[in-house]
């Protein structure tokens, strides 16, 4: 400091200056290590190896058991990395209310390079960027699902559902399939008034092959492209699987969206197309811009390819439940009688009246979630959560299989208890309730929730009622296994069918 002193004269001296900047990059490092959420500790998780991080850690398949067995150990929130990419699993419900609460920051989607951009899947709105499309896919999509919309489509469920009881009395080993053909009619008729062929029908295997394609391309670390995208651009004659994959997973997936829109169109031409929701769309706007048109063909497709494959594995699920619980199955018929008598079928007026099929319902949810992760979501800027940084552009995935498989929210877990929801209110989000309904966490989160997973519940509602009314269901299959993809159904299984009584034939057969 003494040649400070000697090199500068004292009056005027810039020393005052000097010392007053250091001490104000002081302070302001201070405030900025205070406020700057880089300086926060990233979520614990297990160690990764230099460059790749946990890249080698991430299973291929059923990636929600290991994300559990680390929530266990290092706790609801999880940080693994992959090359570069912070992923940040959720897996309690309070840290999961991160996607409701800060919507603004946690509603965006990953950018898959395969699925989203080779493919196509980018433009549709499970997988598009949150922004102006995607509010336009939901406002359009709101319109046809609305809770107020809801009773206008409940006499074409139980139409359909009266066929699906006829035709599981005439062939019930194949009541997979009927599964399948009772949910496409139900959601065909409501989104393209169509009704599909008994066998082997062009729109359901479009949407079959294209729902198949999605979830296998959109599994993490799948396809090398998602993690270096700049392979993109080498030759097919390389021999990379996305090559190989490309040409058919996009033929199928613009087959699936193009097909049953340019088949209303050229009715509505005809003047032969059935009210629906396609039909809607193309009356409102007869000559709509090439990307208004590529919306209008996305939201009516998603009607029918994302509702119907969750809605399907749900039904199915309930098969398998019941077939392997008589005691829940005899519990729910006996409430059946009790409300709705022998003399005729359920309708939706009775579901009032039926709290413990409710519960079932419930538990189908629970016990085997359609979507054991949620569709991942991306943050759009930095975060903190108790005390934690949660980086801008990370990937957040939603752990639904760790909470309902949580004993301290759900008491014995791997029981099939309807019961449990009887004496519990619904959560909410101040507090944690024993056993909250399971449907919060089975149809996404925050401005990414299934915006048809209301008329998804109906259609399993009206088949549970109905099949659990006039057949008995028998358990044949020792063990049960489900696939290990984003939407998880049962692996085939066989399950006898057969009337409760002559006079639940009558009823099916609607003499």
């Amino acid at each position: 400091m003494d040649y400070l002193l000697k090199a500068y004269p004292t009056e005027g001296s810039p020393l005052p200056v000097i010392s007053l900047g250091l001490g104000g990059a002081v302070a302001l490092l201070g405030i900025y290590k205070i406020f700057n959420k880089s300086s926060l500790p990233l979520p614990p998780g297990p160690k990764g190896l230099p460059f790749i991080g946990n890249m080698l850690q991430l299973p291929a398949d059923r990636q929600w058991i290991q994300f559990t067995e680390w929530a266990k150990q290092y706790g609801d929130v999880v940080h693994v990395s992959a090359l570069g990419q912070h992923i940040v699993i959720l897996s309690s419900i309070e840290a999961i209310s991160l996607l409701e609460r800060r919507g603004t920051i946690y509603s965006d989607r990953p950018h898959l390079t395969f699925a989203g951009t080779i493919v196509g899947w980018a433009e549709s709105l499970p997988l598009t960027q949150s922004g102006p499309r995607h509010r336009e896919f939901r406002k359009l999509i709101n319109e046809a699902v609305a809770p107020r919309k809801l009773a206008e489509y409940h006499p074409i469920e139980v139409k359909h559902t009266k066929e699906f009881l006829k035709d599981l009395l005439a062939t019930p080993e194949d009541f997979l399939h009927l599964i399948k053909r009772v949910v496409a009619c139900s959601v065909f008729e409501i989104s393209h008034g169509y009704t599909p062929a008994k066998h082997d029908d062009l729109l359901m295997g479009l949407a079959e092959r294209a729902d198949h394609d999605l979830a296998s391309a959109i599994v993490p670390g799948k396809y090398l492209c998602d993690i270096f995208p700049i392979l993109c651009h080498l030759p097919s004659w390389m021999g990379f699987r996305w090559s190989r994959d490309v040409a058919e997973f996009k033929e199928n997936m613009t087959a699936m969206r193009d097909t049953p829109y340019e088949m209303i169109r050229d009715q509505l031409a005809k003047g032969k197309a059935i009210p629906s929701f396609t039909t809607s769309l193309l009356e409102r706007d007869s000559n709509p811009s090439q990307e208004q048109e590529l919306i209008y063909k996305w939201a009516s497709s998603t009607l029918y390819s994302a509702g119907a494959d969750t809605t399907i594995s749900a039904i199915s699920s309930f098969f398998l439940a019941v077939a392997g619980h008589p005691d829940v199955q005899k519990k729910a018929q006996e409430e059946i009688d009790r409300v709705v008598g022998s003399d005729r079928l359920p309708t939706f007026a009775d579901r009032p009246h039926l709290p413990y099929l409710e519960g079932l319902i419930k538990e189908v949810h629970r016990w085997r979630p359609v979507g054991p992760l949620a569709l991942p979501h991306r943050t759009s800027k930095d975060d903190v959560y108790n005390g934690l940084h949660i980086p801008a552009g990370s990937t957040i995935m939603p752990n639904n299989w760790a909470i309902m498989h949580d004993p301290a929210i759900y008491p014995d877990p791997w029981t099939f208890k309807p019961e449990r929801y009887l004496n519990s209110s619904a959560s909410s989000s101040e507090s944690t309730p024993m056993n909250p309904d399971p449907r919060r966490f089975a149809f996404g989160y925050g401005r990414r929730v299934c915006p048809g997973r209301d008329l998804a519940d109906d259609m399993l509602f009206i088949a549970a009622s109905m099949v659990l009314a006039v057949f008995d269901l028998e358990k044949r299959t020792d063990g049960f296994e489900y696939t290990g993809s984003v939407s998880c159904h049962p692996m085939p299984f066989k399950c006898g069918i057969k009337p409760r009584s002559k006079r639940a034939e009558v009823l099916i057969l609607g003499e």
